[in-house]
């Protein structure tokens, strides 16, 4: 129980911190988006989607390897760490002479180009994350948490003295690296009093994580491609417009990332020490993981579905009410990555990552092939639709292959309750929503609905509310 009791504190921290740094990125979005207008503002998402491409060059997979290894092995901590760092410096500079090298011959505007010059610059401060790491492994995530809240509340007040100044675009790119900066200094101080890399470089090392990490690199790479690539074809096909709803929907559902990303931080580390200790222990944990992701998506999915066109309104005002019905597709992407957080870590955890590239590439060249069909005559409409589809082609691969048939079992388990529970509270917010009722008395009555329904139908059983209890009131 004391596990779980740590698993919950980290990951309530983490999940608190990243509210509160994501709340002051939606007040920093609706600003921004008010501020840029539609066009502006996807240009802004049309660098960020570019870049996210190189990003990738920038790690490799070799983070979550590491890990992996420390919390498997802790001896060896500083030495895997300094060489973890070296190799990330070579990746960052390279990533970054790419990326400007690709834009500089691409048919773009060059007030675009600059942007992206700009905005690359970030990749040199990317190793500062590698700092971060014996945080995640000894569940201690409040101090890298407090720095990012400190990076987020700067750069809101760098935004909103631009917006006052009435800056360019391009003053808020740098606003953006000055941000990050603050942020990797905090960490690197912080960091000195868990582990000080050794810079003493081992091949060896570099030749066992390439090894280990190359799937998750060509994972990431075609996660990338589902994630980003439709905001590059919407720009060449639709325009800076079209990219710049689109966005609006994307940033709104990947809000939501912060609940698996952060909960996964926690229970990851446990993943890979169940794996050797405890096969047991090991299938608890995934199904419960899924349970509980389960049980948190469902009703996000079914009531932005429903609330979609008055939170626009609210958020980001008329001009962005094209986004309401790529929204209301998008949302329910979410349920995909929500569970496919724990998939991926479980096999990542287990040793088979290379089984999540056969996922993510067929998701890939489905979602590639759908864009190219339906964007043309439906826009972001189409984007949406294909990246649902994608997303969810996972589910029924990992229930196919051997290897990974109890995940699937246990993941499509998962979201029969919840999903049960989800469309009866749809119903009442559905009404509710025709009634004209206020807003916040809609969730608030919704939200309340939902966790009475789940309970009744047996979705959280007595051993969950124990465990809620014990978590909360440390009895």
């Amino acid at each position: 129980m004391e596990t779980v009791r740590r698993i919950a504190r980290n990951t309530g921290v983490i999940i608190a911190g990243r509210i509160v740094s994501r709340l002051i990125g939606l007040v920093m979005l609706i600003f921004l988006t008010r501020y840029l207008g539609t066009s502006n503002f996807g240009i802004y998402s049309f660098v960020f989607a570019y870049l996210e491409f190189f990003g990738i060059l920038m790690d490799l997979g070799i983070r979550a390897i590491l890990v992996r290894d420390l919390s498997r092995d802790r001896s060896k901590a500083d030495k895997l760490l300094g060489n973890a760092i070296i190799m990330k410096v070579v990746l960052s500079v390279f990533a970054l002479l790419l990326a400007c090298l690709i834009i500089t011959f691409l048919k773009y505007p060059f007030d675009t180009k600059l942007l992206v010059y700009v905005a690359s610059l970030s990749f040199l401060l990317s190793f500062g994350s590698l700092y971060g790491l014996m945080f995640q492994v000894d569940l201690e995530m409040k101090y890298p948490t407090l720095a990012n809240i400190f990076s987020s509340v700067l750069k809101l007040t760098i935004f909103l003295y631009l917006i006052f100044m009435k800056a360019p675009l391009l003053w808020f790119i740098i606003a953006g690296i000055i941000a990050a900066f603050s942020e990797f200094l905090i960490i690197l101080r912080l960091s000195r009093r868990y582990v000080r890399p050794k810079f003493e470089i081992d091949f060896k090392i570099w030749k066992n994580l390439f090894k280990e990490s190359w799937p998750i690199a060509l994972t990431a790479t075609f996660i990338m491609i589902y994630n980003r690539i439709d905001q590059i074809m919407l720009f060449q096909m639709k325009g800076a417009q079209a990219v710049g709803n689109y966005a609006v929907a994307v940033r709104l559902t990947e809000a939501f990332n912060i609940i698996p990303a952060a909960f996964m931080t926690s229970v990851f580390p446990l993943f890979s020490e169940y794996f050797l200790a405890s096969g047991e222990k090991l299938e608890k944990a995934y199904a419960l993981s899924f349970k509980y992701m389960s049980i948190l998506i469902m009703p996000i999915a079914v009531g932005i579905s429903i609330l979609s066109e008055p939170a626009i309104r609210i958020l980001f005002g008329e001009q962005f009410i094209w986004s309401v019905q790529a929204l209301r597709i998008l949302i329910w992407s979410e349920v995909f990555v929500f569970l496919g957080a724990v998939h991926i870590n479980i096999l990542i955890s287990t040793g088979l990552q290379k089984l999540d590239f056969i996922f993510t590439s067929s998701g890939a060249v489905v979602n590639i092939i759908l864009n190219l069909l339906l964007i043309p005559p439906y826009g972001i409409v189409g984007a949406a639709i294909a990246t649902f589809v994608s997303y969810g082609l996972g589910v029924p691969m990992s229930c196919i292959l051997k290897k990974t048939r109890s995940y699937g079992k246990a993941l499509a388990y998962s979201t029969l309750k919840p999903l049960i529970a989800a469309g009866i509270m749809g119903c009442f917010t559905y009404f509710a929503f025709f009634l004209h009722l206020p807003l916040a008395a809609i969730i608030f009555f919704s939200a309340i609905g939902y966790f009475a329904v789940i309970v009744l139908i047996g979705g959280v059983d007595r051993q969950d509310q124990e465990y809620f209890r014990k978590i909360v009131f440390r009895t």
